[in-house]
């Protein structure tokens, strides 16, 4: 596991039972650990509310901040705000009981001491984010769009509607079946 990554590692073995806090930042060298990602940025903070039980410990994720991707009409950096709240729950156990199995649910041996979110925490951000993403969403202003890539679009939109139309129009040979079938009712 790389360092950067490191910093989102919990270690649960040794803990108290009852309620332990951790915090942590989320920045851009987070979002480089994971290639292909469609945040190319970020400014967030994490709180992470562990509740230790004898054999099992239950995680409150709060996740607030801002997130940068491209936008779906131009292209440029968006920067949106995200949130997030979720829970997951870990269950201390050597056996898998398959009938308990769910995303939200997650098993370590018992011999393990330390859990690694940060696959949860990067998953979370994503699925927070909207599903379409562009200038003028979520208080972000439409006058940060890229007029060129717009009048650009607006250019090749009016050229496949003509296409279209032109597609549309109907090949003669068409019209003298129709005829055919017209006058046989």
């Amino acid at each position: 596991m790389s360092k950067i990554l490191n910093r989102y590692l919990v270690q649960f073995k040794g803990l108290a039972v009852g309620q332990h806090v951790f915090s942590f930042d989320v920045d851009k060298a987070f979002f480089d650990e994971f290639e292909g990602g469609e945040i190319s940025n970020g400014r967030l903070s994490v709180e992470v509310i562990l509740n230790r039980l004898s054999n099992m410990i239950e995680l409150d994720f709060f996740i607030e901040g801002d997130v940068e991707v491209k936008c779906d009409r131009c292209l440029e950096v968006l920067t949106i705000p995200t949130e997030f709240e979720g829970k997951l729950v870990v269950r201390i156990s050597d056996s898998i009981d398959e009938s308990e199995v769910s995303d939200e649910i997650w098993y370590v041996s018992s011999n393990e001491h330390e859990l690694s979110l940060a696959q949860y925490i990067y998953e979370s951000i994503c699925l927070s984010l909207p599903l379409q993403r562009y200038h003028g969403i979520l208080g972000t202003s439409t006058d940060d769009c890229d007029s060129e890539m717009l009048e650009r679009l607006q250019t090749l939109s009016l050229d496949e509607n003509q296409e279209v139309r032109e597609a549309d129009s109907t090949d003669s040979r068409w019209d003298k079946l129709k005829d055919l079938m017209n006058n046989q009712n």
